[in-house]
This record gives C-alpha cells, sequence and structure tokens, in this order.
C-alpha cells in the first residue's frame, strides 16, 4: 500500500513537471531521523512555476523511478 501511496506521489511530481513547474537544483536529501526508518532518507524538490510565480516544495521517499529519474536527468542532489 505505501509503495503505490509512493508511486503515486512521484507521477504527481512528473504532472507538475509536465504543467510548466521546474525543479530548482539542487534537490535536498534529508537522512532518516529514525535508525528504524528504512527509506533512506526523504527527496526534497522545490519547485517553481515561473509563468504563476509561485513555490512549492515536494517531498519523496527513494523509490528505483525517482533515482532512475535523477539520474536520466542529471539532477544535482545535496545531503543535508
Amino acid at each position: 500500500m505505501l509503495a503505490l501511496k509512493n508511486q503515486n506521489r512521484f507521477r504527481r511530481l512528473l504532472n507538475a513537471l509536465e504543467n510548466g513547474w521546474e525543479i530548482e537544483e539542487p534537490v535536498l536529501i534529508r537522512a532518516p531521523w529514525n535508525l528504524n526508518e528504512e527509506t533512506g532518507g526523504v527527496y526534497h524538490f522545490v519547485l517553481r512555476n515561473r509563468r504563476e510565480d509561485k513555490t512549492s516544495l515536494f517531498s519523496l521517499p527513494p523509490s528505483p523511478e525517482l533515482l532512475q529519474f535523477l539520474a536520466t536527468r542529471r539532477i544535482t542532489v545535496t545531503a543535508v
């Protein structure tokens, strides 16, 4: 169930990009707060829509699709 929810969030990121939002680099990755957390951290995207003069924060846990997306587009990721 959690994997489906995360996949839907990744699709929402892709939809935002298709609708004029842009990723402002670097994407930030935060280490898990809790040592029991198995996600490997959370990726934080600052999204900007210049046409509407809006900024938004979008956070996602890692997934194979997200990691491939970041690598393919050579998006800079910085650990915080």
